[in-house]
Formats: structure tokens, sequence, C-alpha cells
């Protein structure tokens, strides 16, 4: 080009020279693509093999991990249509059968028309330990599974089917007189911490419950009474409803369920259930002494929140944070898939040290959708000092947390579950009594304290530790004195306090097998009521006979139950 400039060009020449350089000087950017890919509806089988075949053999060509990517998205996406077709093609077979007057065993938890449409996200591999239900006795006795990690059993629920039936949303909507305790989205999210000290007051203080019937869940998580145009869909509309309800206020029928469910773990480790016929007995003849607390609530179903056992149920894209419980639990799913995401808690410490600008404590919806990516890849989860767990669990699968185990879990369908807490021998049994009548090392609002509640007038930590032989640190109990006289203010709200202590007592004092002589039940259950009576008289109330008379003997509430 410079060549064949003539006089009078030179400008030129420097223009196109600097041109030259321009074009020298443009480089490629790293660039996403997004690419259609379009399955004529007669053609899925086809193009599933066919991406299988491609997927292969770009692992075969060891081709670059963004093709490999690209082709593997490929075939989950046909993948997953093709099972989400499945699923409906079940559910409407079931659904004519209803109405053709047969009953085939529910697939699902919901129908279509209340149902929420199922995630497509799930967990691609499970690196948790399973255990043939047949198999777990013989491995407890040999000491061969460990209690501290995770583990997964098969084959657990022989009575699935029976199971499927009894719980269904068509069945759960029948109980008109359960009262669910929802939060609205924005109270979720406000709840959401990851500060333990946040949950050191009572809840019902902190957040804004409403009461709800169940038809009124249903129509907030579900899809039940929405038009078309309104239907909800999993995740953004969903992440805060999933529910955890004591069992007994679910199916008033607790024979049905310890009939059904296996007690502990597959019928290991049933320790605590043994404490249930007592607790269940004593919330039933509580309701006679509603008078004796406050109004916002009903005594009976406050103490069944104490129980052992519950059910949760969710829609899909349903599930919470991140979050740890004190005592392991055993969780065998009826209806729908769940994923799970687990951490030990050391490991979960370098995590947040690591990603403290990145991880927050978002719903589980959130924290796969958003948060799982960048944490694996730009801040090495799943490397050597952050390892986890993660499966997904099917129904008739019944999963093991152990204590303090940081998880979340997301329900993929819509899901319910029966949850057991676990004690792993009697004397955890003890030691989890005791920590709800008084337990000041733990610092725990108000269960560490609750016997304080006992004595005349105010919460007297003091006197508490005294009469139990472990006392409370001066200062520490001058705080927490403070900080219960604000949120236990009155005799009512100290009444609930003491009906908590003598429903743990009057279950384990009646639980076979369990020496309750080990507990403080026997300085704390003479304490408690004949303060109770005391403060019964102030507002011209009483205590029934069968409370004060004496505390239950082995083997109480199973007759009346």
């Amino acid at each position: 080009t410079m060549a064949v400039i003539r006089k009078g060009g030179v400008g030129l020449a420097l223009v196109v020279a600097a041109l030259g350089l321009a074009v020298a000087a443009v480089q490629l950017q790293d660039t996403t693509f997004s690419m259609t890919f379009r399955v004529q509806k007669d053609q899925f089988d086809q193009a599933l093999a066919e991406s299988k075949e491609l997927l292969k053999f770009a692992e075969d060509k060891k081709m670059s991990p963004n093709t490999q990517m690209f082709i593997r998205n490929a075939r989950d996406k046909v993948d997953g249509a093709l099972k989400e077709f499945a699923k409906r093609q079940i559910d409407e077979k079931a659904a004519e059968e209803r109405k053709k007057g047969v009953a085939p065993v529910p697939t699902s938890l919901t129908d279509k028309e209340i149902g929420v449409k199922s995630l497509k996200g799930e967990a691609k591999k499970c690196n948790i330990k399973k255990h043939a239900a047949e198999e777990l006795p013989k491995l407890m006795a040999a000491g061969k599974v460990d209690l501290k990690k995770p583990f997964i059993v098969t084959g657990g629920m022989p009575h699935l089917d029976t199971l499927r039936t009894a719980f269904t949303s068509e069945q759960l909507l029948k109980n008109t007189e359960v009262q669910l305790r929802y939060l609205s989205p924005v109270k979720a999210k406000e709840k959401r911490s990851f500060d333990q000290q946040q949950q050191q007051v009572p809840e019902d203080e902190q957040l804004e419950y409403s009461l709800v019937t169940m038809d009124k869940y249903f129509v907030n998580c579900f899809n039940l009474k929405a038009k078309p145009d309104f239907r909800k869909n999993g995740g953004a509309d969903t992440e805060h409803c999933e529910q955890t309800v004591a069992a007994a206020l679910i199916h008033s029928n607790t024979s049905f369920i310890s009939s059904h469910f296996a007690a502990g773990v597959a019928g290991e480790l049933a320790f605590l259930q043994a404490m249930e016929p007592g607790r269940r007995e004593f919330a039933k003849r509580a309701g006679a002494m509603q008078g004796l607390v406050d109004k916002g609530g009903n005594l009976e179903a406050t103490l069944q929140r104490s129980t052992s056992d519950s059910f949760v149920f969710g829609p899909a894209g349903s599930g919470e944070q991140l979050r740890q419980e004190q005592v392991p639990f055993a969780d065998a799913l009826v209806h729908g898939k769940r994923r799970w995401f687990l951490m030990a808690p050391k490991d979960f410490i370098t995590l947040r040290e690591k990603a403290k600008d990145v991880l927050e404590p978002g719903s589980a919806f959130m924290f796969f959708e958003q948060q799982m990516e960048e944490l694996t890849e730009d801040f090495g989860l799943g490397g050597k000092m952050m390892k986890f767990w993660e499966c997904n669990q099917m129904p008739g699968e019944i999963i093991y947390i152990p204590a303090a185990t940081i998880m979340t879990s997301l329900n993929i369908h819509d899901a319910f579950s029966y949850k057991q807490s676990i004690a792993t021998s009697a004397d955890a049994v003890i030691a989890r009594v005791n920590s709800n009548i008084w337990s000041p090392e733990s610092g725990m609002i108000p269960g560490g304290y609750q016997f304080g509640a006992c004595f005349d007038g105010k919460v007297d930590l003091a006197g508490a530790g005294a009469l139990l032989n472990s006392p409370v640190n001066p200062m520490q109990g001058q705080i927490i004195e403070q900080i219960m006289s604000q949120y236990y203010q009155g005799d009512k709200a100290r009444n609930m306090l003491m009906l908590t202590i003598l429903s743990e007592c009057a279950a384990v004092m009646s639980a076979p097998g369990l020496d309750s002589d080990q507990t403080f039940c026997k300085q704390a259950w003479p304490q408690c009521t004949k303060q109770l009576e005391i403060n019964a008289k102030k507002l011209g109330q009483s205590v029934p006979e069968w409370v004060l008379g004496g505390a239950p003997s082995k083997g109480w509430g199973k007759t009346e139950l």
C-alpha cells in the first residue's frame, strides 16, 4: 500500500500505517456464548443418546473442560426434561385412577394443580456412605458405623407405600386444627444469620410469626387456589416455606406413626424415642392448664415442639440456610427429592474466613444457585481443607446427620419427611434432659437457665444453682437475669418455663430403660410444682392433682395413649 502512494500522500501513508498498528493491537477476549439447542418433541430419546455419545467422544479425546461442559449441559438439559415428563405422566395417570375410584400409591406429595414445578439442579454425585437397613444392626454392633459422619440408610422404610398414601397434600389439608408458624419472605430473610447468639432469645419475641391454617399455608407456599397467571415457581417464590412441625400435631394417631416409622435410625439408636409416650401424655393433659400461661399460643402445641419427632415438609425450592443442630437427627423421606450439602464445623470455619465477603446466610436455593459454584471455583470449596458431603436423598432413604454438622438441604420436588432427634447413648439422653433444665455453661437462653423460673417472684439463678449444686458465675448471672426478666415478664411467662421443665421430666421419668435419677428432675419436679401452685393461686387458677401428686413413674403415658 505504501509503494503506490505518490506525492502528497504522506499524510495518507501515516494514517494507513497507524491503522495497521491499530489492527495489530486488536485481541480476542474471553467470551461466553449463549447457544440454542432445539429438540423436536419426537426426538428427545435420540438427542439424549447422541449427546451422551458426543460427551464420551470429547472425554476420550481430552477436549478442553469448557467444550466438555458445553456438551454435558446439553445432555443434562435433555435428560432432565425426559425425567420431568416421565414424572408428569405418572402423576397424571395416578390422578386419573383416583377419579375412577382406583387407589394407586401416590408418587408425589401434591398433584399438578397444587404442586410447584420441580427444580432441575441437583447434586451431580453422592459421596455420603450408604448402608442397607438389614446390615445396619450388625455394623453398629461391630462399631463399623462412624457416628461422627453422615450416612444414608437404604431399605429402612418397609411401609413406604402406606406412608405415601397417608401423607399427601390431600390428607394434610384435612387437618383443620393445626396452626403452623409461618414467616413471610421478608421476615424469613431477617431470621437468617450465622450468629448463634441471635438464637439465644425466644424466636417468638424476635420475629413476627403468623399462625396460619394448613389451607392458608398451601395457598401461601404451593398453588392451592392459584390463578394460571399467578402460579408459584420453585425458588424465590418458595424458599422460605419449609415447615418443621411436631409429628403429633400433624397426625394425631401417634400409634400409626410409631408402627410405620422405625424408631431412631432404622430401629437403631432409639434412646430418645422411649421418652415420647410420656411427653405426649403430659402435653395432652397440660391443655387443662392453658389459663396459667399467656393466651398468645396453644399450650399443648407449644409443649409438643420439644418432641424428638417431627414432620418436615415444603414445596420445591424451599429449604433454609447453612446451619447446625446441637443433637444428631435422622430424616426419612416419604415424598420428593432433597439435595443435601454438609460440612464439618472446622472446615466451615476455614470457608468463612476465606470467603467472608461472598458467603452469606441465604436460603438453600440461593446457596446452590448463586454461591456454591463461586465458592468452589474461587475459594477452594471441596479442596483438602474444605471438604464437603453432598447427595440427593430419594424416597425411602433415611439420612443421619451428626450433631453440629453444618448443613443445608433443598427440596428439588415437593417434599415430606419424618425427622427424629437422635441420642447416641443413654448418657446422651441424660445430658440432653439436663441441658433443658439447667446448663449455665451452655450460655443458651432460656434452656440453660430455665430452672431459675421455679422460684418466687423472679428468675432466681443463684437459688437454682445452689439447689442443684451447680452455681452460676455471679457476673454472668446478673446479665442473664436481666435478659430473662425482659423476655419473661410476669408469672404467666415464667409458668411456661416451669411447664417446659415438667414436660421434659415427665418424659424421662416415665421412659423405660432410662435412669432419671441421673438428671436434675428429682430436685426440679417438687420445686417447680410448688412454685407453679403458688403462681396459679395468684391468677385464680389451679394446678391438677396429677401434677401436684408426685412425679410420673415408669410406663406412665403408654396406657393413656
